[in-house]
């Protein structure tokens, strides 16, 4: 998946239009979400401010993501600069998972007027935990937990 004679569509992606897909259809598992995030972050050099990696739609509000889970998938669309697209009936939404939406903060950086890259992972792991990046405001920094239990860092 991903190549067209030889190439893989990362790597021309930015030359023909405004995203690209990075895998093929989402859903609403932690094992999804995990994967396209380390999928993501392995074609970062290929991200600007007209070029954007799509990882899909997001699957805030569907299956049995927990709440947690949902935050860190939206963080991760966000500060990778994914397109957001959101694949749910806004109408069934939560109190919680709109307030995750809806976060001015992180909004902010995915739709900056001046900076386009995304942020950068300055640790490794599969995928990182740490990342950072900038915007008009300033540099931003994300913790995201991607284990299957919680951390405190």
């Amino acid at each position: 998946m991903g190549y067209v004679t030889g190439e893989m569509r990362m790597d021309w992606g930015a030359r023909v239009g405004h995203s690209w897909r990075l895998s093929g259809d989402s859903s609403a598992s932690w094992s999804y979400i995990t994967s396209i995030i380390n999928n993501a972050v392995s074609h970062l050099s290929t991200v600007d401010f007209w070029g954007h990696g799509d990882m899909d739609m997001m699957e805030i509000g569907n299956g049995s993501l927990t709440i947690e889970e949902q935050r860190t998938h939206f963080a991760a669309w966000v500060f990778l600069k994914s397109p957001i697209l959101l694949g749910t009936d806004l109408s069934k939404l939560t109190a919680a998972q709109l307030a995750i939406i809806k976060n001015t903060e992180l909004l902010a950086f995915h739709q900056d007027s001046t900076y386009g890259k995304p942020a950068f992972p300055y640790t490794t792991g599969s995928p990182p935990e740490f990342y950072s990046g900038t915007s008009t405001k300033g540099a931003h920094v994300f913790v995201i937990n991607t284990a299957s239990s919680s951390a405190t860092k």
